[in-house]
Parts: structure tokens; sequence; C-alpha cells
């Protein structure tokens, strides 16, 4: 798995270091330790029905997501992270998918969890279950840049296989909820 899109243009490292808060014009309750846990709620944990494509399930989550959230129209979320996923896929060999963007028009991260037991194959890598789907949007705007990657890094590194397992066998979203704020505590 390469992180190479943790890197700002120009090929530097974006680095972990730097103020434990947020600049002062950032939204309220943003910090570079952005927890993912600390972000969902019950009503954003799904348990994804079988049988559906990858772009369906990314549907669903989204739609779930911008109504429980009051985003508005969820076309536009869906657009730019369908346009996301022709370019990269955001499967990582881990077993997760993190669909993501950073969206005008909103002034906080907004995330779903899905999760797949028995999984289903990604399209661009067919030798990749995906077991479990965050997807998350973020402000679009520089001063909320590197809480969007601190997020993006921490799933990704907190979403490893053994993890996934534990957290599929959970039954309710409290259950999860509890488990992912649990190891992001550690």
């Amino acid at each position: 798995m390469t992180l190479g899109w943790f890197r700002k243009k120009g090929g530097k490292p974006v680095s972990p270091s730097g103020p434990s808060q947020a600049p002062s014009n950032a939204p309220v309750g943003l910090s570079n330790s952005v927890r993912f846990g600390k972000l969902l709620t019950e009503d954003l944990v799904l348990w994804l029905p079988a049988g559906k494509t990858k772009e369906q399930l990314i549907e669903l989550l989204i739609e779930r997501l911008c109504r429980k959230k009051r985003l508005g129209d969820p076309k536009r979320f869906m657009d730019k992270v369908f346009e996301r996923e022709q370019g990269m896929s955001t499967t990582l060999d881990t077993g997760l998918s993190i669909p993501h963007a950073r969206m005008d028009g909103i002034n906080s991260f907004a995330v779903i969890l899905g999760l797949l037991p028995e999984g289903m194959t990604d399209p661009k890598q067919p030798d990749t279950a995906i077991r479990a789907i965050c997807v998350f949007f973020s402000p679009n705007r520089q001063e909320v840049f590197q809480q969007h990657l601190y997020l993006l890094r921490g799933i990704s590194a907190l979403f490893q296989p053994s993890f996934i397992d534990e957290l599929v066998g959970k039954k309710t979203p409290g259950e999860v909820i509890a488990f992912i704020d649990g190891r992001e505590s550690v």
C-alpha cells in the first residue's frame, strides 16, 4: 500500500508536526487529530446489502449521509466522488474503500461507514474484497486541508484486515462506534 496521496503538490511530505489545535478561523471542533469515531453517529453506521455494485453502495451511503446531515442534493457529492473514483480507486488492499472529497459549501466533516461482512469485489481491483466503506467529505478550504489529510491517514491506518474482521462482527452501531473509539484512543 502506498501513501503517496498524502503528499502536497511538488512531492513535499505533509508534516505531522505543527500546532495541536486548528487555526482560529477553522470550524469549531477541528484539530490536527480529527478522529473518525468521534465524527460517527449511530444512524451513520450501516450494514450494506449484498448483491450491489460498489457504485450502488457508495450512492446509498452518500444519499443517507446527505439526508441525515442535511447537506443538500446528494448528486453533487456523488459527482465529486465518482470523478475521483474514475481516476484512481480509493480501495486499499486492506479491504477498506475510502471514497472522499473536499466540498464547497460545507462547514464540517461529514462521515458515514458501511460494513460488508461477506465482502464484495472492487471492479478495479478484482483481487481485493471490500469489507468496509468509509465515505467522508470535508470543507474545501485551505485551513482544513491538513485535518482532511490527518483523517484520511488515520482511517487508512486504523482499518487494517484484523480490525475490519472484528468490526464487521459487531451487532449494533453503538458497538461499532465504541470499538472504533477504543482503538483510536490507544
